[in-house]
């Protein structure tokens, strides 16, 4: 039986995948376009106690994020809200609050995917066009892929996980553009679909 997709990605790996800087992620949530999300255990915020995955309000820990590098490794958060909206909620003074680092910080595989098609986000750009890439090997994985774990629910998804094969299976990490995976991936899903 094939793995789940992943459900969650930290920062890093986010600007990796999008070829950032984690400052850039940090301000598309600060200007609402995508949620930052931590897991966190059973905390009272006023009358109601909440746990897991929770949105945290970016103004906490922008600081964090400063590009000149100067900014604080952890930050306090004092306020939260459930994932897909509602109110914030908030941790009543004196206490506390919740105590983060960068490395708590993570972003839900459907916001991730919905920022990438919202922003046409390329993950990776190919720096050497003239390079060649080991597509036998590609095709390999794409095969076993698709045998194991059937078709993917959209095609991005599909891009995404052979633009990782590449990285994974690179030397020094490198990946054609997406592009250039889409254009090889496409057709072979309209195929299949069609059979389907």
């Amino acid at each position: 039986m094939p793995l789940p997709n992943r459900v969650i990605y930290t920062l890093t790996e986010a600007a990796a995948r999008w070829n950032c800087h984690i400052a850039d992620i940090a301000e598309w949530a600060m200007s609402g376009q995508l949620d930052i999300t931590i897991a966190i255990p059973p905390t009272r915020f006023g009358a109601e106690i909440i746990s897991d995955l929770v949105v945290i309000a970016p103004g906490d820990i922008l600081a964090m994020f400063r590009r000149c590098g100067t900014g604080p490794r952890e930050g306090v958060i004092r306020r939260v809200r459930m994932p897909g909206g509602g109110e914030w909620k908030h941790i009543p003074l004196p206490d506390a609050g919740l105590r983060v680092t960068r490395d708590d910080l993570l972003i839900q595989a459907g916001t991730l995917a919905r920022f990438e098609e919202e922003h046409g986000v390329f993950r990776r750009v190919n720096s050497n066009p003239t390079k060649s890439y080991d597509w036998e090997g590609f095709y390999g994985a794409l095969i076993l892929r698709l045998f194991q774990r059937g078709l993917p629910e959209k095609q991005a998804d599909l891009v995404g996980e052979m633009l990782d094969w590449f990285i994974a299976n690179s030397t020094d990490g490198d990946a054609p553009d997406e592009s250039t995976v889409r254009k090889r991936v496409s057709p072979i899903l309209r195929m299949l679909n069609a059979e389907a």
